[in-house]
């Protein structure tokens, strides 16, 4: 096809023109009394481009996998890591842990990372505004292989120090990113694929706890004399994702509505569009509506009452995202696949395959989000994860009452990984962009994903105890929480899609007609 026949087919008419600007003037559809999308739709936009792609899998790689990644590492060859500590320990103080000194050791190391998370999180609307989009990922991605050297030479220069600072980096880092590119893919993205962009993040996450957990086995570099290079070895995947950047557009609603620049603003979205400026000035106009010049800062969020609501629900989701006992039940999977008849390394094996429906939903999800109401597939993924929950709780209890019961575990475990894996797993990372406009949306997701963090480490301090008092029954107060967020989205989350909203509001003209 030539240049020119591709030109004319993103020639809109004049009366094509006139309905979508009648539409974009008339967003009473989208006004509500607890939370309000930002933005209303065009009837018609651009698809996926090769620059589009390239932003989507190189911030995936660089900066998502890397995450989680980072996440779930320390899981597999935590044994050899504190043998290793033990005998640094010795060595260099001429002392000896003992088991509890060992065990508050190690939960500083876990939790400093969460710590560092949420700090980062914070910072990350500061760094949005400051530097851009773009410019952040790249201070998140330097610190971020900064890291991965560190781990490295964790074991040769056998200084725990350098490991529990390249801990701290890692996750000051990864809390900047996660705040950062959910915003970075949606402001890029067309508005019918800003939610498969949206999802590319926890995506990327899903897929870096898989791959840890996949490397740290033994057969790879799960051993003695390897493990800091299976600590470091995002450092390679931050290396590809990162190579791709100088031919990465930063956000033309960043230059636009932040840096009030217009002509840096269509250049870029000329570039991603792969369209002439003149033929995507309307667009940058009708996304960019709100040209304000004063600085959001916290305090100004706080007291806009209008984004109260929309503030809460952000929160809430990643919060509740946590405490829905994602992290609770793979750590009783093992035993739940073992109980089930399955070998220790097959029940390994089980493990790493509900990781992988995990990831399949995420992937899943890209192509498909867009088809559905964000208001039902939220509430119908925290509805089923509940019901799961509560299963699961039972089903754990009496697993050695009834022969068959293992396999009911079995059953509630994938059907707790595949509920989660289409709503609670996804759609927090993205939503915020979507109840936010540009100005707020830095600081939104900000809290959102700080929220996050929080609950990891909540869950992370709080989980082995609770779980050593009442066993399988810790279940019940993670459906209990999973409940509480159903009932406060079905209240105050009004739809957000805005492709599910167009689709309304052409019904609505056609039934009145």
């Amino acid at each position: 096809m030539s240049d020119n026949q591709k030109l004319k087919e993103n020639i809109r008419t004049p009366k094509e023109m006139e309905q979508d600007k009648k539409y974009l003037c008339d967003d009473s559809q989208n006004k509500s009394n607890c939370s309000t999308p930002q933005e209303t739709p065009p009837m018609k936009s651009v698809g996926w481009t090769w620059l589009l792609i390239l932003a989507g899998l190189a911030s995936t790689i660089g900066s998502s996998i890397p995450i989680g990644f980072s996440i779930g590492v320390l899981n597999a060859p935590s044994g050899l890591i504190q043998k290793w500590i033990n005998g640094s320990v010795i060595e260099r103080y001429d002392m000896v842990l003992n088991s509890n000194q060992m065990d508050i050791l190690w939960s500083s190391i876990v939790s400093i990372f969460l710590v560092g998370g949420m700090v980062g999180s914070l910072s990350g609307a500061w760094f949005a505004d400051n530097f851009g989009r773009k410019g952040t990922l790249v201070i998140g991605g330097v610190t971020m292989f900064s890291t991965s050297v560190m781990f490295v030479l964790t074991k040769p220069l056998n200084s725990l120090e350098l490991f529990f600072l390249g801990r701290l980096v890692a996750g000051l880092s990864g809390g900047l990113i996660m705040t950062v590119v959910p915003m970075y893919l949606t402001e890029l993205a067309p508005i019918q694929l800003r939610g498969a962009m949206g999802t590319m993040c926890p995506m990327g996450i899903s897929s870096g706890v898989l791959l840890a957990q996949i490397l740290g086995l033994p057969v790879f570099l799960g051993t003695e004399e390897i493990w800091p290079y299976l600590l470091g070895f995002f450092g390679v995947l931050v290396l590809v994702g990162y190579s791709a950047f100088p031919w990465l557009p930063e956000s033309p609603k960043y230059l636009y509505v932040i840096r009030g620049s217009r002509q840096g603003a269509l250049r870029e979205l000329s570039r991603l569009r792969n369209l002439p400026e003149e033929f995507v000035c309307c667009e940058l106009e009708e996304k960019t509506e709100s040209t304000e010049e004063e600085i959001w800062t916290l305090r100004r969020l706080m007291r806009t009452r209008s984004l109260w609501i929309n503030l809460a629900l952000v929160c809430a989701l990643h919060f509740g995202q946590q405490f829905s006992g994602i992290n609770a039940v793979f750590y009783y999977s093992v035993t739940i696949f073992r109980s089930a008849g399955l070998s220790e390394q097959n029940a390994q094996l089980g493990n790493l395959a509900a990781g992988v429906i995990n990831l399949g939903m995420g992937i899943g999800m890209i192509p498909t989000i867009n088809l559905f109401s964000r208001r039902f597939v939220t509430i119908t993924s925290c509805t089923l994860a509940t019901a799961f929950l509560v299963f699961l709780s039972f089903s754990i209890r009496f697993i050695h009452s009834f022969t068959w019961m293992p396999y009911l575990s079995v059953v509630g475990v994938l059907g707790y990984v595949l509920t989660y894996g289409f709503g609670l797993g996804p759609i927090p990372y993205f939503i915020g962009t979507e109840l936010f406009d540009v100005g707020p949306r830095p600081l939104g997701m900000a809290l959102g994903t700080a929220s996050n963090w929080l609950g990891n480490l909540t869950v992370g301090f709080f989980f082995p105890v609770v779980q050593s008092a009442i066993g399988p029954y810790s279940f019940l107060i993670f459906a209990t929480s999973t409940a509480l967020l159903t009932i406060f989205v079905k209240v105050c989350l009004v739809e957000t899609n805005v492709i599910i909203l167009a689709k309304r509001q052409r019904n609505s003209s056609l039934s009145k007609a």
